[in-house]
């Protein structure tokens, strides 16, 4: 029976001039939800700011973005440690990782790679729910998180890039697709997998289309 972590994460987000040659995306706050087999959110959830390592200093473009400031994320914790807080809540490899987008993925492979840290789930039990409701309701392009929501009148939890309200909000759309017939598939192939895996070409939080 298939398990779902459903996660956000909230990224840096460089300055509008002069960004550093070796930046790129940093988590910096992390938001979860375990949901059941029939993708409803419960009570089990996870929110967190996170302090990045390599460029502490946030720009003014993440507040603008996400509005995390900076004594949210000098008040939080090491990557490592909300990584494995995940982990204790999804100890089943069977649980499948999900978030509206692909990119939170990428970020995350990306920042473990520039970190030295072990990616800590399963690189193929991902699920890409943007592009699953694309496919499920037949759209000629991925739909934002709000849209899904407000055109099937789902209740918003929270505010927009707020990492916890995003988690919350994709698992009902998740629930909502179950109750309208939707079956979960891997979304790659074995190979598609690896060639996925091995490119960890990050992208701007805009692509999410949150």
């Amino acid at each position: 029976m298939a398990k779902f972590l459903v996660v956000d994460f909230e990224f840096s987000v460089p300055r509008s001039y002069g960004k550093p040659r070796a930046w790129f995306p940093e988590i910096i706050e992390v938001g979860a939800v375990l949901a059941d087999n029939q993708g409803n959110p419960t009570d089990q959830t996870y929110s967190i700011f996170v302090k990045p390592r390599n460029w502490p200093r946030l720009a003014e473009e993440s507040y603008a973005i996400t509005g995390i400031r900076q004594k949210d994320v000098d008040g939080g914790v090491d990557l490592e440690a909300s990584l494995n807080d995940l982990k204790k809540m999804s100890p089943d490899k069977e649980t499948w990782l999900v978030a509206w987008g692909d990119s939170d993925r990428k970020v995350l492979g990306n920042v473990c790679e520039n970190y030295g840290l072990e990616y800590p789930f399963v690189w193929d039990n991902y699920l890409d729910l943007a592009e699953e409701y694309k496919a499920f309701c037949k759209l000629d392009k991925r739909a934002s998180l709000k849209r899904a929501i407000e055109e099937n009148d789902i209740p918003q939890i929270g505010i927009l890039h707020s990492a916890l309200d995003d988690a919350i909000n994709a698992a009902q759309v998740m629930a909502w697709m179950m109750k309208k017939g939707w079956v979960m598939e891997s979304t790659f192939s074995g190979e598609e997998i690896e060639s996925k895996a091995a490119n960890t070409q990050t992208e701007s939080k805009d692509t999410r289309l949150v």
